[in-house]
């Protein structure tokens, strides 16, 4: 079981990204019909936010994928984060497929945070 590390560029700045998995703490997550993510506490500092990750599957017992994503930011608040994976597969996946659902974990991850509808201004 080693260890996979994978990274991409996001499309929600900082903020955006922690309000969302603050929104989404102890929650899962579905990434299709099978498989879900279940998020823990994000905990923030200067310039990035860091969070447990682990990826279920209903066709196959105990965590896929599990590990924390960090989300970087750049020097500008505004701009879009650095996401990064670090974790193993404790579900025994081969090291190329945990690379793929790893990279699609991310993606499915930033898109979600991109859609989503938040409110940003509370009377």
């Amino acid at each position: 079981m080693s260890t996979i590390r994978i990274e991409t560029d996001g499309t929600s700045d900082l903020a955006r990204v922690y309000l969302w998995l603050t929104r989404h703490r102890g929650q899962a997550v579905e990434l299709d019909r099978n498989k879900r993510l279940v998020f823990g506490v994000p905990i923030s500092g200067a310039r990035a936010v860091i969070v447990a990750v682990a990826l279920q599957d209903d066709r196959r017992p105990g965590t896929q994928l599990g590990g924390v994503m960090r989300a970087i930011s750049s020097r500008i608040d505004t701009e879009p984060v650095r996401l990064v994976f670090e974790g193993r597969s404790p579900g025994g996946l081969a090291p190329d497929e945990a690379e793929r659902v790893a990279t699609r974990v991310l993606q499915a991850i930033s898109q979600q945070i991109a859609s989503d509808d938040l409110v940003e201004n509370v009377a």
